[in-house]
């Protein structure tokens, strides 16, 4: 069969490699036909249509699987043009076709039959093996029609196998890139002991530790050593595993040693079946926004104290500067009405005129504060010398003082010139003496000493008065602070003096302070002020040095 399908393909000019294909074919065709056959023939002619055709007709047994065989036969269609198998009850016919060129069609001849296959005569053992062999071949091609399809189920699961492994890489890929985008954040993965099992960059950021010197460590490395001994790692642990969630707020620790304020979420992770396999910990860094919650929180505190003090002033406002506004409206309708004498006429003026004075004291000292704050306050700075600035405010409050009994005295010492305003060193001296006056009872003294100390001057006013209490101190030059801010207080006043003081001394380049033992005890005020080291000449004396003031701050 090779022999004659060989030749006959070579006369209808068939390629080498087409030859080579059917001849194989029509021989793999007669290998499984004719050990089968009863009687067998082949036939190899050309048809109208251009087609080289191998016809194997054999008689079969009824006990062959016919269907087995037509399958094998049929395999051959992948080195063929095309096969065809025809299946009667006493006989299977099968046709090999190749196509043959056009320009060779108009030479090809019908070609003779191939000879009949007669099948040898067998004695019985013979007959006997021939049939085992006859089945066990039928055996083989079953198997390997099983094992055929066994190998394309087997490469069919292997490239799914292929594809899912690809997605799950794929999809493990964009999760770790996910994770270590995340800086602000510690991800990581636990086992069911509590050691960390994987660690992102964000991780390594916020506690410091790289991942291969964290991995396989327990989570107790994160927490005080109090809270370790404590066993608080694994009792959170039992509570998400519990619970499903873990959630807090607490302090935990880097590789360095320091700590910081931490939110924490721990979670299990749980296999198909429910059983738990480990844990999730995420933990972000919130030291920043604790500090700005902190400082939110104090700023409102100072806000709302802010606000309780500018009420109390302007409750205070309102008393004192009602109180001398009632006093010179009463006596201006006694006077109106005429029915004062000459002394009553006298006294009624007399009141007016201290009572206008004090109220323009404090609209003076409102308008004070108000440039203070608005920074426009100006100096007109010229060297001085402080004993003419001093006498004159002595010479002003010494009635005051006599007549309230108090003693007033001062011991003034040679401190040289200092460049400084006279009119605002007047009135810095003028508040605290004032104030000094004010708070000392009768019998009391206040007494003011002048002193040069290395390249300053030290004016000193000291008072046997109420005193100051500790609580009162850090605040006695705050802007509307009075130990006793309610309308019914003995002594009247904004608030405001002492904060002036406060800040014509900065301005002249000095600061101020104060000391009290305690209520009862009295006070002492200190103004140091700088000297002029270089002397001026005449020119320089008479020109006036202007200082303005900046914007006063919130916290004045």
């Amino acid at each position: 069969m090779r022999r004659e399908t060989r030749s006959a393909a070579e006369q209808c000019g068939l390629d080498d490699r087409s030859v080579r294909s059917l001849s194989a074919a029509s021989y793999e065709a007669a290998r499984l036909l004719f050990a089968e056959a009863q009687n067998a023939g082949a036939e190899i002619t050309v048809t109208p249509s251009g087609e080289l055709q191998i016809s194997i007709r054999t008689g079969l047994d009824v006990a062959v699987d016919r269907s087995a065989m037509s399958r094998s036969v049929a395999a051959l269609t992948n080195v063929l043009h095309r096969v065809s198998v025809q299946d009667s009850p006493d006989s299977l016919l099968v046709t090999l076709s190749a196509r043959v060129p056009l320009d060779s069609l108009s030479g090809a001849r019908a070609l003779p039959p191939a000879a009949v296959i007669e099948p040898d005569g067998a004695v019985p053992a013979e007959q006997e093996l021939v049939e085992e062999n006859v089945r066990l071949r039928r055996a083989l091609i079953e198997l390997q029609d099983e094992l055929s399809e066994t190998n394309r189920g087997v490469v069919a699961l292997y490239a799914e196998l292929e594809t899912q492994a690809e997605r799950l890489r794929q999809a493990e890929e964009r999760l770790r890139i996910l994770l270590d985008s995340v800086h602000d954040y510690a991800i990581c993965s636990l086992d069911l002991g509590g050691n960390v099992a994987s660690w992102n960059h964000g991780a390594e950021r916020v506690f410091g530790y790289p991942a291969d010197a964290i991995m396989g460590r327990n989570i107790g490395l994160f927490f005080a050593p109090d809270e370790r001994d404590a066993g608080l790692p694994a009792e959170h642990l039992r509570i998400a595993r519990e619970e499903g969630r873990f959630e807090c707020e607490s302090l935990r620790a880097r590789q360095d040693g320091s700590t910081f304020d931490a939110l924490v979420l721990l979670m299990p992770m749980r296999a198909s079946d429910g059983s738990p396999r480990g844990f999730s910990l995420v933990v972000q860094d919130i030291t920043e926004r604790k500090r700005l919650e902190d400082s939110l929180r104090t700023r409102a505190e100072d806000l709302a104290a802010a606000n309780r003090a500018k009420e109390d002033f302007l409750a205070t406002l309102s008393h004192e500067l009602r109180t001398p506004l009632n006093a010179m409206l009463g006596w201006t309708r006694l006077l109106r009405m005429g029915k004062l004498d000459d002394a009553g006429r006298i006294r009624a003026l007399e009141t007016i005129e201290r009572n206008a004075y004090v109220q323009e004291q404090l609209i003076a000292d409102i308008l004070d504060v108000s440039r203070i704050v608005t920074g426009r306050l100006r100096l007109n700075l010229r060297p001085i010398e402080l004993a003419p600035v001093l006498d004159a405010a002595i010479e002003t409050l010494q009635p005051s003082a006599a007549a309230k009994g108090v003693e007033l005295t001062c011991t003034m010492g040679r401190t040289g010139a200092i460049l400084g305003d006279p009119d605002r060193l007047q009135q810095v001296i003028w508040n605290l003496l004032s104030n000094a006056i004010k708070f000392t009872p009768a019998g009391g003294r206040v007494s003011v000493a002048v002193e040069r100390v290395g390249t300053s001057a030290l004016i000193s006013f000291t008072d046997t008065g109420q005193g100051i209490a500790p609580s009162l101190m850090p605040y006695v030059f705050d802007r509307f602070t009075q130990g006793d801010s309610s309308v019914t207080r003995a002594h009247g006043g904004l608030g405001l003096g002492l904060s002036i003081v406060r800040h014509l001394v900065e301005l002249h380049g000095g600061d101020v302070s104060a000391r009290s033992d305690g209520p009862g005890k009295g006070s002492t005020f200190v103004v140091t002020l700088p000297l002029r080291s270089i002397p001026m000449d005449d020119s320089e004396a008479e020109q006036a040095v202007h200082v303005e003031t900046q914007p006063s701050t919130a916290t004045d």
